[in-house]
């Protein structure tokens, strides 16, 4: 994919041009041929009226029938020929678009898949949906239809002028006299037109990121009863993408008969000067005839032109949102790299390490600060501390979700910045709290995080989580459908789903996110008695708010604002007697008063 030089600033021509002059390259053979035999087959449509006019001569000489054959044979096979090169043409030219368009939605979606975390909580999904769907429509429009009506008009209109001339150069002036204005009007049109599509495609954008916001979380509006509030809101984004469509339909309505009444003035006079140049002798009724059928062939291109406008101020609003994305997709880690297939399993590491590692979101405010730690193989780590102290956001760093803002993160002696992306993640098996289901079966869902050489099944890693059993009591076992994010699943088998995940990736370091919070404790217990059993070599990293999940970690880490303000083993923090110890026994009267 071609991403332009800089990340940050606002698209101009030059990245419009590096965005689709790579596609128009690799196709431009097709669409070089394409423009040959627009040029060949305008010119020979050119032949018809030329061959009326010699008939016309002919017969006004009175001459016979034999002097009648040769201009009918001409415009036979000049339209057999036009027609064929105009169905080479636009199969040609269309092809290479519809091509072009192929590569270009691969090769964005490819580029999503490289952006890390931050980008997607900057970027709405309907908006990212919008310029991956609609906006690059429009480019395929620009690119296949658009460029080959408009050289065709172009040919017209300067074979029109050259034949009109030869016949004579009067008529030739008064019929093209009022087709001069179509530039003023044009260029008026035309920057109206890129501001009103531009806010078509803004709202349109919106509206698609409210629709897929409410349909994603439909459970929540509706378990509050917020309908009527959502329907009120949609109606306005709705409405605002309809007024944005009606101004651009009534200047398509003015435009379309404006280029029209430009023809036909320009017939009539012709048609009034001729005519009187007939009467008086000065030219002959096949010139004029000639003359006429001309300017009529001309009438489409100029109609036509006000339609192609319209596409062209289209695509060029959508050239804008998207090379705004290519750039925003060019600061990515992997911006130049291709997408990665899943590869075998993972070497070994020897030791991961952070120095006074600090990361922030928006460049003001600290999420983490000065965190220094360090993990080798079959270490474990348990992560804990109050909502919003950064516990997630450390795990995040670490598995290469985000990048440090300062600090050293190391590997292997190696710094973040020196591994690519897929490098470093491969090195690690992560299951989020809240991990993503997808709509197909459970052995699918499970497998999503399977890699070669993987020393596990499906079944196995089920069983590690604690999830075999509850499988089992579906129809179709590992086969069942699972409905949309998992709907048919609890909380506890959604994450048990996740972490099985996580175990088939078989990767020398696991992360798990709070993955047991929606566990009771029997099945808790079953969890981490399987990771201590089944997972010696691993390296292991623990965020959890239950304090029973990482007592047996050799380290743990309580983060308060960021920052580790206790670090030990349980023991040694409950002895202390510090905020870990606190929670702790809090935690072992509320286990006690549950189970009573």
């Amino acid at each position: 994919m071609p991403p332009p030089a800089a990340p940050t600033r606002a698209p101009t021509f030059r990245d419009r041009l590096t965005f689709v002059w790579p596609y128009l390259r690799r196709y431009r053979r097709p669409i070089l041929w394409g423009w040959i035999f627009v040029a060949v087959s305008t010119a020979l449509d050119q032949v018809s009226p030329w061959m009326v006019k010699l008939l016309l001569d002919s017969m006004d000489m009175g001459k016979g029938m034999p002097a009648v054959y040769p201009p009918l044979l001409g415009m036979l096979a000049a339209t057999v020929v036009s027609g064929a090169m105009l169905y080479y043409q636009r199969l040609w030219v269309i092809q290479a678009s519809r091509a072009i368009e192929y590569e270009m939605r691969r090769d964005l979606f490819d580029s999503l898949l490289r952006q890390p975390k931050s980008f997607f909580d900057t970027h709405a999904v309907g908006d990212l949906m919008s310029r991956a769907t609609n906006d690059l429509d429009r480019v395929r429009d620009l690119v296949g239809p658009a460029v080959l009506h408009l050289a065709r008009m172009g040919c017209v209109l300067i074979y029109t002028v050259v034949c009109v001339s030869l016949i004579h150069w009067k008529v030739a002036l008064v019929g093209l006299l009022p087709a001069l204005l179509i530039p003023f009007i044009a260029n008026r049109f035309l920057a109206k037109m890129y501001v009103l599509y531009g806010r078509i495609q803004k709202n349109l954008s919106n509206l698609n990121s409210f629709v897929q916001d409410t349909v994603t979380g439909v459970q929540v509006v509706k378990g509050f009863g917020r309908e009527a509030a959502f329907e009120t809101r949609f109606e306005k984004a709705s409405d605002d993408l309809r007024q944005a469509s009606m101004k651009v339909a009534w200047f398509n309505s003015s435009i379309w008969p404006a280029m029209g009444a430009l023809g036909s003035i320009g017939l009539i006079l012709t048609c009034w000067m001729g005519g009187r140049m007939v009467i008086q002798n000065e030219m002959s009724l096949g010139d004029l005839s000639a003359s006429v059928m001309y300017l009529l062939r001309l009438q489409f291109p100029l109609i036509g032109l006000g339609w192609v406008a319209t596409m062209i101020q289209r695509a060029s609003a959508s050239l804008d949102r998207l090379s705004t994305l290519w750039v925003a997709t060019a600061g990515s880690e992997d911006a130049g790299a291709e997408v990665a297939r899943r590869p075998a399993r993972a070497a070994g590491f020897e030791a991961l390490r952070l120095e006074k590692m600090g990361f922030s979101y928006d460049g003001k405010v600290d999420a983490i600060r000065d965190v220094e730690l360090g993990l080798k193989p079959g270490q474990t780590l348990g992560i804990v501390g109050p909502t919003g102290s950064g516990k997630s956001t450390l795990l995040h760093l670490i598995c290469g979700l985000y990048h440090p803002t300062a600090g050293k993160l190391i590997l292997d002696g190696r710094l973040r910045a020196d591994y690519d992306g897929d490098d470093w993640r491969d090195r690690f098996a992560y299951a989020p709290q809240d991990g993503f289901l997808f709509s197909r079966s459970i052995r699918e869902n499970i497998r999503f995080g399977g890699r070669d050489g993987s020393r596990l099944t499906e079944e196995q890693a089920a069983e590690w989580a604690g999830l075999a059993k509850d499988i089992e009591q579906f129809p179709q076992g590992y086969e069942s459908l699972l409905g949309e994010r998992g709907i048919n699943l609890s909380g506890g088998q959604k994450q048990r789903v996740g972490l099985a995940r996580a175990f088939l990736a078989d990767a020398p370091i696991l992360c798990l996110d709070d993955t047991l919070s929606a566990l009771d404790a029997e099945t808790e217990s079953q969890v981490i008695h399987h990771l201590r059993e089944n997972l010696s070599g691993t390296a292991l990293i623990i965020v959890s708010h239950r304090y029973s999940a990482v007592r047996e970690c050799d380290e743990i880490l309580y983060l308060d604002n960021g920052t580790i303000v206790e670090r030990g083993t349980h023991d040694e923090l409950v002895a202390a007697g510090g905020a870990y110890s606190a929670i702790w026994r809090r935690q072992q009267i509320v286990d006690a008063l549950a189970s009573a």
